[in-house]
């Protein structure tokens, strides 16, 4: 925001040079980016950056009050119209149907305007601020939003129908031409501005063509109200038009500016257009009050904070200054009466950081905080992602970073969405929702690289995925490393050929990680999802609880995506690994007693799982198996179809004797039997 140093001294008296108010400025908080001198003009401008809690500085008096604090000056006023002597406008009715979002509303009829010329040191401080002049009651509204900081609008007032304002929300198939031409169409959450046939405004944003201010314009109605802020945001954002009013009005305006801003708009109507008549003013609800209008503040708290003494009296200067009405009830403590403008003051400590600001943040010594040393451990989780980026980017795949928003595309609305995080307001059209899952985001990123020429991505992503546990309550975040693969596998040597990557190279990826984080007693269950080909997921649990997922994605998908080449996708919960991990392994004695090794083959079903065969293998072994490999796998010829042949190789072995061979074949047998029993297994013949 810009603001005119000759405008500042209708409030204060500053004394040279400007460069050091606009210093003493920033050490206090309200950031000077820049200072301008236009010569011409015989003017300097301050460029500022506004902090979002102090709407009160979007004005050159909120400014002028920030210097009059800084440099002990007073403040002065202006000349408001009195607003004495007058009738309210007959035949007029205003109505306000939705006190929530517009708790407060005034207007008055102002008939007759003679005058049309805007006078020059308005043009030009308008000008200086960035807003050209467009004519005399438009210029003067905006001349009063950037001297007061309350947004007022004016209506042509012989086209305002049935002598009616309402104030409500907006009708189903409502729609408005706003004064920058663009046709609205109107959300039932709206509040507008109506006359007794159609809306003429969106409350709080922007006015509509029908009714704007023209050279032709004789009689206005002027507006100064207070709008709810978050309705006007919600409305801007909804429309995505934004303006001067709207952006102070998000930000909460000062309820006591309404009548403030009014006045001094109609002494500069009355001063400069002339009118015939100007009516009283006709209102509706009430100011909306502070939420905290008093604090209590005590010099020890202040001193306790800032860790150095402010003297009681300059404490009480300080915040008199910023407006506020102190009053003491007792020696080094105070009453602080909040004035409107400041709804930023809630606690004590705001205001002890309040006299920080104007005491100076130099004038506070620099001392090191005394405290015990902390001994710094290395977070596991994090020790873990880094284990894994350095585990596949060593194997050749490459990491991304994608927008963590997504859209519903290639998700499934109720299993995939159905827990999902959806965002009311994107940032990005369609980008409607947290992704509750990376595979979108990984399948956009092969597609750019195959569009560009690639035959081959193999990358990885460590993020948080988002999910809505219960109604309620907050949205979960699970951080989770994704693996994705298209494409060939390069040959590694040149007596290698190049092949195609399957669904074996991605398990061979995530077991690696797993076992690299010292998860154990791992098993293999089937399961289905949305974006996987039927009968092509597994899921890798530890003590039943999930540590990670992978398949190969659906031929729906990769045409969705246009992507010729199968694709392989695996998550790994890390906040799952992480919690079953085993960091430190214990040492495990070398074996003294001999090993004995029997091979199994079974015949089974193709739905039959290796690693649930594995897993019934280790549990039937009485503690006497150290190790169960597979080692052949088989299909065709006369194994039959829909079957498969699974050879293992069982290493039997003792920590506390030497095993008869005898006592171990018994025992072979006795799990051939089982498995062939509870899983309808036959032996190849």
């Amino acid at each position: 925001m810009k603001i005119s140093v000759q405008w500042l001294k209708d409030f204060v008296d500053m004394a040279p040079p400007v460069l050091r108010i606009a210093d003493r400025l920033t050490l206090a908080g309200l950031e000077v980016k820049k200072v301008e001198s236009d010569g011409a003009a015989r003017d300097t401008t301050f460029e500022i950056e506004i902090t979002s809690n102090r709407p009160d500085w979007l004005s050159h008096l909120g400014v002028a009050r920030e210097i009059a604090a800084i440099e002990s000056l007073s403040l002065k006023s202006h000349s408001l119209d009195p607003e004495t002597g007058r009738t309210p406008p007959s035949g007029w009715n205003l109505d306000i149907k939705d006190s929530k979002g517009c708790p407060y509303y005034t207007g008055v009829l102002i008939e007759g305007i003679s005058e049309f010329k805007t006078p020059d040191f308005m043009a030009r401080r308008l000008l200086a601020c960035g807003i050209r002049s467009i004519n005399l009651i438009v210029d003067i509204t905006n001349y009063v939003l950037l001297e007061y900081g309350q947004p007022l609008h004016a209506f042509d007032a012989d086209l305002i129908r049935g002598k009616e304002i309402l104030i409500r929300k907006a009708r189903a198939g409502e729609k408005l031409i706003a004064i920058n031409g663009a046709t609205l169409q109107l959300h039932s959450e709206d509040l507008v501005i109506a006359d007794s046939e159609r809306v003429v405004a969106l409350a709080g944003v922007m006015g509509g063509q029908e009714t704007e201010i023209s050279e032709r314009s004789r009689n206005v109605f002027l507006e100064s109200a207070f709008f709810d802020p978050g309705r006007v945001r919600r409305t801007s954002r909804r429309h995505q038009i934004s303006s001067d009013s709207s952006y102070r009005f998000e930000r909460r305006v000062d309820p006591e500016a309404v009548d403030a801003g009014r006045q001094r708009a109609l002494a500069l109507i009355k001063q400069y257009a002339k009118p015939r008549h100007i009516s009283a003013c006709i209102k509706a609800g009430e100011k909306p009050r502070l939420e905290v209008p008093t604090l209590h503040l005590r010099d020890d708290e202040v001193r306790d904070t800032l860790g150095c003494e402010v003297k009681p009296a300059q404490i009480a200067s300080i915040l008199t200054r910023l407006g506020c009405d102190v009053k003491q009830h007792a020696p080094g403590s105070w009453k602080v009466s909040v004035p409107s403008f400041r709804a930023d003051l809630q606690r004590s400590i705001d205001l002890v950081e309040e006299v920080a600001r104007i005491f100076g943040y130099n004038s506070i010594p620099e001392t090191l905080p005394a405290r015990p040393p902390i001994a710094v451990t290395e977070n596991p989780r994090l020790k873990l992602e880094k284990k894994i980026r350095q585990y596949l980017s060593g194997a050749g795949l490459h990491e991304t970073v994608t927008f963590s928003l997504v859209a519903e595309q290639g998700l499934d609305p109720v299993k995939d969405l159905g827990t999902g995080v959806k965002i009311i307001n994107p940032l990005q059209h369609g980008l409607h929702w947290m992704r509750p899952t990376m595979i979108t985001s990984l399948l956009n990123v092969i597609r750019k690289n195959v569009n560009a020429g690639a035959d081959s991505v193999a990358i990885f992503e460590i993020a948080n995925l988002y999910r809505m546990p219960d109604k309620g309550k907050h949205p979960a975040e699970d951080r989770t490393c994704a693996i994705a693969l298209y494409g060939k596998k390069a040959a590694q040597t040149w007596c290698d050929a190049a092949r195609s990557l399957n669904f074996y190279d991605l398990k061979g990826y995530v077991e690696a990680l797993i076992a690299a984080a010292g998860c154990q007693e791992l098993c293999v269950a089937k399961i289905e999802k949305s974006y996987f080909s039927q009968g092509r997921a597994q899921e890798i649990r530890a003590w039943q609880t999930p540590i990670a997922f992978l398949g190969e994605i659906s031929s729906s998908l990769l045409r969705e995506w246009d992507l010729k080449a199968p694709v392989f996708y695996a998550e790994i919960s890390l906040e799952n690994l992480v919690k079953h991990a085993q960091p430190n392994r214990p040492f495990i004695d070398w074996p003294r007693y001999p090993a004995i090794e029997r091979d199994l083959s079974l015949i089974v079903k193709d739905d039959v799982l290796c690693g649930s065969l594995m897993q019934e293998i280790r549990g039937l072994g009485e503690g006497l198996i150290r190790d169960v490999k597979l080692f052949d796998l088989f299909r065709g010829k006369r194994i039959p179809e829909g079957y498969k042949n699974l050879a293992f190789r069982i290493v039997y072995q003792s920590p506390e004797r030497t095993l008869i061979s005898d006592q171990v074949q018994k025992l072979h047998d006795r799990i051939a039997e089982i498995l062939v029993k509870k899983y309808e297994a036959t032996f190849q013949k």
